[in-house]
């Protein structure tokens, strides 16, 4: 059966301690681990090129600048700068590499709780390991406990890539993004629904379960009031747990499995 995570999102909450993987840390680097060479990005861009006029150079050098850091927001001046491109010539790159299916892009939440969110998407790359590369992280600093700041993004875009994935043909209708507001509230993902209710979810590296990781989630949920369904932390934890109310926490690797 195909996995469709937001189908079961409910479910999963009720009796979250069934939900079970063999996965941990060493697993989950493991699925970022791919070695990339250079030639796939030079095949990169010459896929790039045969779909749009593209300078070589330059989509080589805004791939690193997307993963810099992992699922930052498309800031067309920042990246320009980054990558030594003209803003005002940024956007046909970064069109053509989601046209080949190189990154997505995560919308900003348009749900009804969002005050003042930010609009600008989010930069997923559809292959983590790609993302991984270009940032520079190597399999080991990501195991280590010291690299979990660099392993946290990549563990984002994992599960923001494959929520994307899912939602073409998830037998429920909605809508995935993020939130962050200015001066306000961040959530990670977003999980929004036709109905205006919604899901919130962080992703962290953490194995435990801590009351500080449900603090955003418990945000939305007082700003959503009747219309938040549910709020889920996905760790590297082996099983799942509830915290309290509409609030849980699940393996990261749930969002794969039927």
């Amino acid at each position: 059966m195909a996995a469709d995570f937001v189908a079961r999102l409910g479910s999963r909450g009720t009796v979250p301690g069934e939900v079970r993987t063999s996965w941990g840390i060493q697993e989950y680097v493991g699925a970022l681990a791919r070695p990339v060479a250079d030639e796939e990005l030079r095949r990169i861009a010459r896929r790039a090129r045969a779909v749009r006029r593209t300078d070589a150079g330059r989509v080589v050098a805004l791939l690193g600048a997307l993963a810099d850091p992992p699922l930052g927001e498309l800031n067309r001046a920042r990246l320009g700068a980054i990558a030594g491109i003209p803003p005002t010539t940024l956007q046909p790159y970064v069109d053509v590499l989601v046209e080949i299916g190189v990154v997505r892009l995560l919308p900003g939440c348009r749900a009804a709780p969002a005050k003042r969110a930010i609009g600008r998407p989010q930069v997923v790359f559809d292959d983590p390991a790609l993302a991984r590369h270009l940032a520079g992280h190597t399999p080991d600093q990501l195991v280590q406990f010291a690299g979990r700041w660099r392993l946290a993004p990549l563990l984002r875009t994992l599960v923001a890539a494959e929520l994307l994935r899912q939602q073409a043909t998830s037998v429920v209708e909605h809508r995935v993004s993020y939130l962050r507001e200015r001066n306000g509230l961040e959530v990670g993902l977003v999980v929004e629904l036709p109905d205006e209710s919604l899901y919130g979810i962080e992703v962290l590296t953490a194995a435990g379960l801590r009351p500080h990781q449900f603090a955003r989630l418990e945000a939305l949920a007082r700003r959503a009031g009747g219309r938040f369904r549910g709020g889920v932390v996905l760790n590297t934890a082996s099983v799942g747990h509830r915290y309290g109310p509409r609030l849980w926490g699940l393996p990261i690797r749930s969002v794969w499995d039927g």
